[in-house]
């Protein structure tokens, strides 16, 4: 329990003291400009938090966000640089639609059969990734950055070809999915839906994945995969697998939104969540319970930011200029860490490997003919 605790402090300390600093220097911004900080954050705050309808928005916002991050983060976390978030969402959304409207059977069968084909769909459209990473050594931000825009060409083509809705007067749009398969409200009068309570079981999900072999194994992969590989880690077989894991959890994301949201295929339904969901995971530090709290903070920048511009006539380029400084922290963060560690790990013997190394040349000269002698 001790344990726990600790963990939950130290996911959530660095997101909040990055978000406040994004806001402190964002606030002399907005004074250098001529623009009352306190009114604006006052307007902000209203915006996301000021009534029972602002809350919901907020957090249905959050929800897609939060379970892309998950899946980024495990990515990260083993050292691969999943930026393909966009088209799993797309096409893990495409997967749970065709098989909403294409099988005919009970929605008690068929909404469970959705959860796992927009899995399914995700985690394979980025281990196609995972898979010439390992096989060619291609590098990932390229190959998940190119499948993005064949999954958007893909859902353009579906939206306006074979998957259009016969009776939606040209638009580019699926038909809708039967209302029994839609996720149920849980605040009435708001789209709060049931998909609030699937990214909590994301969560504890992604936290138990890390205290699990297979979670031991990806950490270690992604702190030195020479160490892992001489382990007796099977590391390419690792880096499918957790491209697997990765991209199917933003394939949920995407079955969130269609389920609980939208409700039907449209052009653009990633809406560029998978970018933000980057600076999420990253903004917490790769720690499941911080990507709750980063989620909540983007999430609510944008339903406050809109408010905002339109209440008191603050740009909404300001929210650009929040979420930028939070990045610019993240970064600082990341590069002191590393001029730590690399500081650290060179008056530490070399490291894990030079210890192992070390070890493994002590064993050989104990066993060698000459010692015996």
């Amino acid at each position: 329990m001790k344990k726990i605790l600790q963990d939950s402090i130290k996911g959530i300390i660095p997101p909040l003291v990055a978000i406040l600093l994004a806001f402190l220097l964002g606030g002399l911004l907005m004074k250098i400009a001529g623009i009352n900080p306190i009114v604006a954050y006052t307007s902000l705050f209203k915006g996301a938090f000021g009534s029972n309808h602002r809350i919901a928005e907020t957090i249905v916002r959050a929800i897609p966000l939060i379970i892309l991050a998950l899946g980024i983060s495990i990515a990260f976390k083993a050292r691969i640089w999943n930026i393909g978030g966009d088209g799993q969402f797309t096409v893990g959304a495409i997967f749970a639609v065709f098989v909403a409207l294409t099988f005919p059977l009970p929605n008690a069968i068929l909404l469970p059969l959705t959860f796992i084909a927009a899995f399914i769909g995700g985690a394979c459209w980025g281990g196609i990734a995972g898979f010439v990473k390992a096989k060619f050594n291609a590098n990932e931000v390229i190959t998940t950055l190119m499948l993005n825009y064949i999954a958007f060409y893909l859902l353009e083509w579906l939206v306006k070809g074979p998957m259009m809705d016969s009776n939606g007067h040209g638009f580019p749009q699926s038909e809708l999915i039967n209302e029994g398969l839609r996720l149920p409200v849980l605040l009435q009068g708001t789209r709060l839906h049931l998909g609030l309570l699937v990214a909590v079981v994301l969560v504890i999900g992604v936290y138990m994945f890390w205290r699990s072999t297979l979670g031991f194994k990806t950490e270690i992969v992604g702190q030195n995969r020479e160490v892992a590989q001489y382990s007796g880690i099977k590391v390419n077989k690792i880096i499918v697998i957790t491209m697997f894991i990765s991209a199917g959890l933003a394939g949920l994301a995407g079955w969130n939104e269609m389920f609980g949201v939208h409700y039907r295929l449209l052009e653009n339904i990633s809406g560029g969540y998978g970018n933000l969901a980057i600076v999420v995971a990253l903004l917490a530090d790769l720690n499941p319970l911080g990507i709750v709290v980063s989620g909540f903070f983007f999430a609510a920048l944008v339903t406050g930011g809109n408010t905002m511009q339109r209440m008191e006539g603050v740009p909404f380029a300001l929210v650009d200029v929040i979420q930028g400084l939070a990045i610019i922290f993240v970064i600082s963060r990341v590069v002191y860490r590393r001029w730590r560690d690399n500081g650290a790990r060179t008056n530490n013997d070399n490291g894990i490997l030079g210890k192992l190394v070390s070890r493994s040349g002590k064993n050989e000269r104990t066993n060698s003919p000459a010692s015996n002698r």
